[in-house]
């Protein structure tokens, strides 16, 4: 889902600079740019997030668990997951009540005039991937397997220490 995000956003980006262009050079930008770029925004955020997710590249801050112990540090993770996965599993689910809500009621974009739902389904299916890493992670957490994947096996960098 992660490659779909990404072709997303070269989509964006393209969009964004035909609009400048033609705001700038032929005093005629495209209509509903921005109406479009937050929809598509949607997609590159939520089918994202998974993705991040196994990477281990979300950003944490981790003032308490610096100073603990390793045995404390495994507790607090575990914490983490069983709470994250629930309350992205509940995200998902509002969100794809959501969607459902919005088909029924014909919700459209101001501009352009595109059903809102598909983008909200498609942010209700990247929470549940989102929450089914996290779920795995859970698990791979509990027998003892690393949890964060390989860049190198996903032909990939990993993300920037700061």
């Amino acid at each position: 889902m992660h490659y779909v995000a990404g072709v997303a956003l070269v989509g964006m980006l393209l969009l964004t600079v035909a609009d400048i262009t033609g705001r700038s050079v032929f005093n005629d930008p495209v209509p509903g740019t921005v109406e479009v770029t937050s929809l598509v925004l949607v997609v590159v955020v939520f089918l994202g997030l998974a993705h991040s997710e196994d990477l281990g590249d979300h950003i944490s801050v981790d003032l308490l668990y610096v100073r603990v112990g390793d045995r404390w540090k495994a507790v607090l993770d575990v914490f983490a997951d069983l709470i994250s996965v629930v309350v992205i599993a509940l995200m998902a689910y509002q969100l794809y009540v959501f969607a459902w809500r919005q088909q029924e009621t014909g919700a459209e974009s101001p501009v352009l005039e595109w059903p809102v739902w598909p983008f909200v389904l498609i942010a209700a299916f990247g929470s549940a991937l989102f929450a089914l890493s996290i779920g795995f992670k859970l698990v791979l957490r509990a027998m003892g397997e690393p949890t964060e994947a390989e860049p190198d096996l996903l032909g990939e960098s990993s993300g920037i220490e700061i």
